[in-house]
């Protein structure tokens, strides 16, 4: 299996220094001339990862000129296989954000339309994701990287958590947070993935994950979500096609209706467990050890003016919801609450997955959101955030081109049970060559 979308160095430079969408962190002009299997291979780094050689900011004020003293560990394999780093990428503070809204350095638009949004948190890595670069790396903790891809009809995937170190990522919500990365085929993504899984000693929530010898494959059953009255009609013809094609193809096609009620509730559970946890992981930007600094006459003023000045106003209300649910009177109401339900989501999901070899359902239910939002016709009601089920999950997902509508691009989920991923990117290769005899 070798690389296919390697990029272009040179091209991918002037592409990157004429960017006007507030994408763009740094641009590197130094090629890695190291062999490998990734040797020629450009890539983008969402700049929420530490490394040595340049600021890692996180698109946030109270970062602004930091430079890590190590590198992650993922971009250390990289490099050792060859890849060479062509820019990093702005993103939603923190990686805390959905839309490509919320970066320091400004609004992050979609590259093939700016009346739409993008999607975030991996925004930059999304909007400057073209023909020149063979990957981009960002981390995915709530849809973070499958929601961008959708928007620009691109490959998205996200790992089983824990199949590929986190050590210099920098954490939101550790129980979900996963290093995740576009592309531009399903062989090219198992290529990234076979460089970056692995047990690593600095991170002691990675694991093995078998990711070898990955051939194509046909399922023998897929299993679907029964979701048509929540999806725009454009998605539901493009959903109907593919489920009729995968019959067609003699494959047992199993519908699957959603248990509503649980379902909608994955949103909430994601708020209150990542926005717990975020108070905690950043809790360490007081101004004092490292990062920007305000005046005050003691810790506790310098602690205060620094936050209320240099984080941003949506960062600050989930780091004060996250503080009121971990309060000792609200942790049972809230906290404890919502991880109950968290087990409740994943069993309802892992009863799937356990009968059949994937779940499918759009990424979305509409193409990616006008920036007017005049695009919504309806209550999408789970369907908004059904992505985010995976983090809470831990499942491997992964994300290719369903169709298009009006020139806009949606995306097909393709999920299965924790640590099944090289069965899933099996499945993967093979839904693509289905995917694109749809298209054609």
């Amino acid at each position: 299996m070798k690389y296919q979308h390697k990029g272009n160095f040179e091209k991918a430079i002037e592409e990157l220094k004429k960017d006007c969408n507030n994408a763009v962190a740094q641009v590197y002009d130094s090629f890695n001339n190291r062999e490998g299997k990734l040797s020629q291979v450009i890539f983008t780094l969402k700049n929420n990862y530490a490394k040595k050689e340049s600021i890692s900011d996180g698109s946030s004020n109270i970062l602004n000129n930091f430079v890590a003293n190590y590198n992650a560990t993922i971009l250390n394999k990289l490099y050792e296989n060859g890849a060479t780093l062509v820019a990093t990428t702005n993103l939603d503070e923190f990686g805390l954000g959905g839309t490509g809204t919320f970066s320091n350095h400004g609004i992050i638009y979609n590259p093939l339309n700016k009346d739409y949004y993008v999607g975030g948190s991996s925004s930059g890595a999304a909007a400057t994701f073209s023909s020149n670069i063979g990957f981009a790396i960002g981390s995915d903790t709530g849809d973070s990287v499958r929601l961008p891809a959708s928007n620009i009809g691109k490959v998205g995937f996200k790992p089983s958590y824990g199949a590929v170190s986190r050590f210099g990522l920098f954490s939101y919500a550790s129980s979900m947070d996963t290093v995740a990365w576009f592309n531009h085929s399903v062989n090219d993504c198992i290529i990234i993935a076979q460089t970056l899984f692995g047990i690593d000693k600095y991170d002691l929530t990675s694991c093995n994950v078998d990711i070898n010898d990955i051939q194509m494959k046909k399922p023998k059953t897929v299993a679907y979500l029964d979701c048509s009255h929540l999806l725009e009609d454009y998605i539901d013809q493009k959903y109907q096609a593919l489920l009729k094609k995968l019959s067609e193809q003699n494959i047992e096609v199993i519908k699957i209706t959603p248990n509503e009620e649980l379902l909608n509730l994955i949103k909430i559970v994601y708020e209150i467990i990542s926005f717990s946890e975020a108070s905690s992981n950043l809790s360490n930007l007081t101004g004092i050890p490292f990062g920007a600094r305000e005046e005050g006459k003691n810790w506790e003023d310098i602690l205060l003016n620094t936050r209320s000045k240099n984080l941003g106003e949506m960062v600050k209300w989930r780091l004060i919801l996250g503080s009121f649910y971990l309060e000792n009177e609200n942790q049972q109401k809230y906290f404890v609450k919502a991880q109950k339900v968290r087990r409740l989501i994943s069993n309802w999901f892992n009863e799937i997955y356990d009968k059949y070899d994937f779940l499918i359902f759009p990424s979305s239910p509409r193409v990616a959101p006008k920036v007017d939002n005049s695009n919504k016709t309806k209550d999408y009601k789970y369907m908004d955030y059904i992505l985010t089920s995976s983090n809470l999950v831990g499942n491997p997902s992964i994300r290719l081109q369903l169709g298009e509508y009006e020139n806009m691009p949606f995306n097909i989920s393709l999920e299965a049970k924790i640590y099944n991923d090289k069965n899933l990117l099996s499945f993967a290769l093979y839904m693509e060559s289905i995917l694109g005899e749809n298209n054609d």
